[in-house]
Formats: C-alpha cells, structure tokens, sequence
C-alpha cells in the first residue's frame, strides 16, 4: 500500500475521532440543561 495511502487514512481516521470526541463532549442540547435546572428549582 503507498505511504500516501496510508497517511489519508489515517488523517481521515484521527478527524474523525476528533468529531466524534467534540459532539460527545459539546454537542449537547443545552436547552435540555437549562429545562432540567428549572424544574430541579421549582
């Protein structure tokens, strides 16, 4: 398999993991946050 190849992998493979780790941690509705709070007040 040529370097090149490889190399576009795994960039590909690394971005990935990237999205994947920034929706997990930020990709949050924060409109279910701000609901939760509120009814835990009331």
């Amino acid at each position: 398999m040529p370097i090149w190849f490889e190399l576009i992998v795994m960039t590909l493979a690394a971005y990935a993991v990237g999205l994947t780790i920034g929706w997990a941690l930020w990709g949050r509705d924060p409109a279910s946050d701000i609901d939760s709070e509120e009814e835990a007040e009331q």
